[in-house]
């Protein structure tokens, strides 16, 4: 199993990683760890298709919670975002990953959150469906994807 650590090198510069806030980088059309790159090189990277996870060290990822971002973000890619009708699962899904992984120990507390944020500020549209058992069926789908086919990876800033 591989494992990324400090002094890893950047996938935008090439220079190691040695402190701050590092990125990792995630595919969003296909399932797969791009690289990981310091946070002042993630800037922009989203215009190649790329999606990129803030670390906050001293963070560690098991293969697990890697292989759950990887398809975590495959899937949220390809739902409808901003103001495209049904964007609301896609933002509520985004609202999950902020605070990854200590949200997945109640993904329902980071759903009404968000829910409650978009009504306070007056832009919950209309969703067509339940979005409740949708975000539960999308996490579902996640983490069934990421059980299939796992990322032998660890990320581990906490050295």
């Amino acid at each position: 199993m591989e494992t990324i650590t400090w002094r890893h090198q950047c996938f935008v510069c090439k220079r190691p990683i040695q402190g701050g806030n590092p990125c990792v980088i995630l595919s969003t059309d296909k399932a797969g760890l791009v690289g990981i790159c310091h946070s002042k090189c993630s800037h922009g990277l989203y215009r190649y298709g790329y999606g990129c996870f803030n670390m906050r060290p001293p963070d560690y990822l098991a293969s697990e919670e890697v292989s759950f971002l990887v398809h975590f973000y495959l899937r949220l890619y390809n739902l409808p975002g901003g103001m495209e009708p049904n964007g609301q699962l896609r933002r509520c899904l985004a609202h999950l990953i902020s605070d990854y992984p200590d949200s997945m120990s109640n993904p329902m507390a980071s759903l009404r959150m968000c829910m409650d944020e978009h009504r306070r500020l007056s832009r919950l549209d209309q969703y067509e469906g339940d979005l409740e058992a949708d975000f539960l069926r999308s996490l579902g789908e996640i983490q069934r994807s990421a059980k299939a086919m796992p990322f032998h990876v660890e990320i581990d800033f906490g050295r």
